[in-house]
């Protein structure tokens, strides 16, 4: 039987790790076959480089030497762990320490999609998808905020941490991040996914039924109570309100309610619903300053709080984000009348007016009420990639095949792209699609 093999030795470097897998595959299963013909034995021993198994007088020849060696480069290669380059095993984000900085790690699928994937970026999801894997990376300002959350002290106001950074730099991944450790430290979760999305929407608007100066949002106070129950339900079963709640002559809520009816009552009645998440937020600081609950209040975007909406009162004016009673509600857990709870939120020029985007800075996106009203915080800046998250990320890309191209799996390639995005995530990650 002749069996012939030609390969050019200059596209073995432009192959990647799936074509040799390939190649690998192909080769043992001709060699078997050949051996089952001349009755030799299993041939797939010839991948080991003490084997001392003859080869048929045909493979002697200079390209089927080069083939051979660059399979035993391949069956070496198979026993290694290709992904332990720039991925993590550990999927527990309250283990991850300065020696995963850089990594990726796999998050599961039930609570990326309860917990995180609606505060992400519609095209981040899409490449999710793409990839048929949630894996985040852990990065130092992520890690910075876990040990803030190791080492505060509880017993004292709740501590204020903003997250800030240039648009595109990963600080909605380092949010989700945060979330995922608290929820794995089983603490009740309060968040706000995108608090643009509460100005910028047109939706229904009602004058408040507590404060004649303050305005409703029924539909968006639903959705955001309708997301808490389905987050933070077993957490919350068992706590009570302390006090009866009055809605209205004949709509009461009496003292030992459970939370979970409280809830209901604002999703069944959007009228109340506002109200209702003012109440059940004080009913949750009262919890935790009992310690009875751990809490994180988390607001992607907050700047947000201190613009504009692009609703329209009846005089034409544009009606403050200060005005809306949900707003004016979720205020009150940045004040210092409770505790066992942290705040971590971001800023981001996305939640401003068009004419307020200059600068990345708290000072600035917050403004100077802002600013005073969170003052004091812990800021901390979400940069750019660093040179070895950068290199996991390209490498990460070639894994998933965002990377196609051969040369941008090249050394030069990749200093193509490092070049061209400035390290900058958002960037590189738009510029590796076209590859």
């Amino acid at each position: 039987m002749y069996l012939a093999v030609k390969v050019k030795s200059d596209l073995f470097h432009k192959w990647s790790l799936l074509d040799y897998k390939v190649l690998a595959a192909q080769w043992r299963q001709s060699s078997r076959l050949l051996c089952s013909i001349t009755h030799q034995p299993d041939c797939s021993s010839a991948f080991s480089e003490t084997s001392a198994v003859s080869l048929p007088a045909f493979q002697q020849s200079n390209h089927m030497n080069t083939l051979s060696e660059q399979y035993k480069i391949e069956a070496q290669r198979e026993h290694i762990n290709i992904r332990s380059i720039f991925c993590t095993d550990e999927s527990d984000p309250t283990k991850h320490t300065m020696a995963h900085e850089g990594l990726f790690y796999r998050v599961p699928d039930n609570v990326f999609n309860s917990h995180q994937a609606t505060g992400l970026r519609k095209d981040f999801q899409k490449m999710l998808k793409a990839f048929h894997e949630v894996c985040i990376m852990i990065r130092k300002p992520a890690l910075e905020v876990f040990d803030i959350l190791e080492n505060v002290n509880f017993d004292h106001p709740p501590a204020k941490i903003i997250l800030y950074g240039k648009d595109g730099c990963g600080k909605s991944i380092t949010l989700a991040h945060v979330v995922h450790y608290c929820y794995q430290k089983n603490w009740l979760i309060v968040d706000i996914p995108w608090a643009g999305h509460w100005l910028n929407r047109q939706v229904e608007i009602a004058q408040s039924t507590h404060n004649q100066d303050r305005m409703n949002f029924p539909f968006v106070a639903t959705a955001w109570l309708q997301l808490f129950k389905s987050r933070n339900l077993q957490l919350i079963k068992d706590l009570t309100t302390t006090k009866t709640y009055v809605w209205s002559k004949r709509e009461t809520t009496e003292e030992g309610t459970p939370l979970q009816e409280l809830i209901d009552f604002g999703l069944n009645r959007q009228r109340f619903a506002d109200d209702c998440i003012g109440a059940l937020l004080r009913e949750i600081r009262i919890r935790a300053s009992e310690k009875r609950i751990k809490v994180l209040v988390s607001i992607n975007g907050l700047n947000a709080f201190w613009q504009n909406t692009t609703q329209r009162e009846v005089d034409k004016q544009l009606i403050p984000a200060a005005k809306l009673t949900i707003v004016h509600n979720f205020k009150k857990m940045f004040l210092p009348t409770w505790n066992n709870g942290i705040f971590v939120g971001t800023v981001d020029t996305t939640a401003n007016s068009f004419s307020q985007r200059e600068k990345v800075t708290p000072l600035y996106l917050l403004g100077k009420e802002g600013f005073e009203f969170m003052d004091p915080f812990i800021p901390i800046e979400v940069s750019n990639y660093t040179e070895k998250e950068v290199h996991s990320c390209l490498e990460y890309y070639i894994e998933r095949m965002w990377i196609q191209n051969p040369r941008g799996r090249s050394d030069d390639g990749k200093k193509e792209l490092i070049f061209l995005s400035n390290k900058h995530p958002y960037e590189l990650t738009r510029i590796c699609a076209s590859w």
